[in-house]
């Protein structure tokens, strides 16, 4: 089985702050506990791309994270409603890497505790030349890493949306909301 994640990523110590995020945008979603100064959440009917009411009703840095292992991965960072760094790698069924809109610099000013050396690693493998980089490159988790992210990995509506649905205590830190 392949992963398929899609998961935000506000930039707070606070769940809280999720939780009122995705009311404002009238979403259902699941929220983590915070970790390493991001709350994790994820939306309903999510399709890979950023969801406009999510961007829109944001008041804090927004990180749209993808991972769909044997097709694409990238992220979109928002400030203030406005795309500020954002990367895309899609290999199925042609190899096509969007870079334009990333920028160091301004990932560095708005996530002042990444870690450089894992963002080096990522920017090394960030243009593979052809699908034999793609091989066991794990550039999307690098990266992921690199921001501090916790909840990345095999992180998506549908899979939390399946183990709420089979048993609700086996998420004791995720809150609901409907």
């Amino acid at each position: 089985m392949s992963e398929f994640s899609e998961s935000y990523h506000l930039r707070s110590d606070r769940a809280e702050d999720a939780v009122d995020l995705l009311r404002r945008a009238k979403l259902k979603g699941y929220v983590f506990e915070p970790a390493d100064g991001w709350v994790t959440f994820l939306v309903e009917d999510a399709v890979f791309k950023p969801n406009q009411r999510i961007v829109d009703c944001s008041r804090q840095l927004l990180l749209h994270y993808v991972s769909a292992e044997d097709h694409r991965w990238g992220f979109s960072l928002f400030s203030k409603g406005k795309t500020a760094c954002a990367y895309s790698c899609e290999w199925d069924p042609h190899l096509t890497v969007n870079d334009t809109e990333y920028c160091r610099e301004e990932l560095e000013r708005l996530v002042p505790s990444a870690d450089s050396s894992l963002l080096d690693e990522f920017e090394q493998n960030m243009r593979p030349a052809g699908y034999r980089d793609l091989n066991g490159a794990e550039v999307s988790k690098t990266f992921a890493r690199a921001l501090g992210l916790e909840h990345y990995d095999w992180v998506a509506y549908h899979y939390l949306e399946r183990d709420f649905r089979f048993a609700r205590d086996r998420r004791p830190d995720v809150i609901v909301v409907h």
